[in-house]
């Protein structure tokens, strides 16, 4: 992934949430977390550890934070912001709030099917590899991300391996 920044300096956020990032990073982490589908009706302790395994990242405008063909090192679910996912020279989504980026790279060890670009600049929260097996240690989390990624490669193009 490119021209990614820790979300630390981000001006357009609010003092209230700079405050309580400060004070209590993982219970930001988990509100943010409440608000996606993807973790929708977990409960708040759940949502706290899923959130102690996340960093919050900026992406500029025209990153790609996948590239087909190249392994995948990091997990992102986009906060704000919208990315395009293209296979093979062709759009297939426009992603954005709650959607995952390097999921199936990063689940089962395969180069990315797909090539995901910001068209705006992103707010996302990121894990890398060993954040990752943290988070796929908690069963609820890793059933969710399996269904999600089988589905991701359902609505792409047909699933190649390594």
């Amino acid at each position: 992934m490119e021209s990614i920044t820790t979300d630390s300096n981000d001006a357009a956020g609010t003092w209230v949430l700079k405050v309580l990032q400060i004070l209590q990073p993982e219970a930001a982490k988990a509100d943010l977390l409440r608000s996606m589908d993807l973790f929708g009706g977990l409960r708040w302790p759940e949502l706290e550890e899923a959130g102690a395994q996340f960093d919050q990242v900026a992406v500029r405008r025209g990153a790609r934070l996948t590239v087909q063909g190249r392994a995948d090192s990091m997990l992102c679910i986009l906060i704000s912001g919208e990315a395009l996912v293209s296979a093979d020279a062709r759009p297939l989504r426009v992603i954005g709030h709650g959607d995952t980026v390097g999921l199936t790279s990063m689940l089962y060890r395969i180069k990315s099917p797909e090539t995901t670009i910001a068209l705006s600049p992103i707010r996302a929260l990121s894990a890398g590899p060993d954040q990752f097996r943290g988070l796929v240690r908690q069963a609820t989390i890793r059933r969710r991300l399996t269904a999600l990624a089988a589905d991701q490669l359902r609505r792409g193009r047909p699933f190649r391996g390594r």
